[in-house]
């Protein structure tokens, strides 16, 4: 049996990784992977700039091949595999894989709040945070045609029994 794929999407700081490190928390007896995104980045010789600084919010930054190559790889190994990231929706190549979707969604408020909280990229401009919040509409929602999305508050903690349950159904 090939393992389950369960995509989560949402913007920066909504809560992806905590979502991913909890689920594979409630299903401790089965065996999880879960794949980030950012680990699929492509060269920096090869990023997208917006104003002379690297555009990470982009398609064009995300190898989505490898990224594609590795869940179908580790699907033959576990039984979920988490594909998690700003723009999991971002390639029908990758998300047509999910059995199961997921989209966080937070308040701007929100997002700037935890943006400022977030110190693994140093400093970044103000602009380029309004650009993180508004490229997010752009490239990271789920397609609208995509079906059976649970889409989640980011806001508190998930509910355990409501994303067990779409799982697990």
């Amino acid at each position: 049996m090939m393992g389950k794929i369960i995509g989560i999407g949402g913007v920066s700081r909504a809560g992806k990784t905590s979502l991913a490190m909890r689920i594979s928390e409630w299903f401790n007896d089965d065996k999880i992977k879960i794949l980030h995104q950012d680990e699929f980045i492509v060269p920096k010789s090869d990023m997208p700039l917006i104003k002379g600084q690297i555009d990470w919010e982009r398609p064009e930054s995300i190898d989505f091949t490898s990224f594609r190559e590795e869940i179908l790889k580790e699907q033959k190994n576990y039984d979920y595999i988490i594909a998690e990231g700003l723009m999991v929706y971002g390639n029908p190549e990758v998300y047509q894989l999910f059995d199961k979707k997921i989209f966080i969604e937070i308040s701007k408020e929100t997002f700037l709040n935890r943006k400022t909280l977030d110190n693994r990229w140093a400093n970044e401009p103000k602009w380029y945070i309004e650009h993180i919040w508004e490229s997010h509409f752009i490239h990271g929602r789920a397609p609208k045609e995509l079906r059976d999305v649970l889409c989640m508050s980011g806001e508190n903690q998930f509910i355990a029994g409501i994303v067990k349950n779409y799982i697990l159904n």
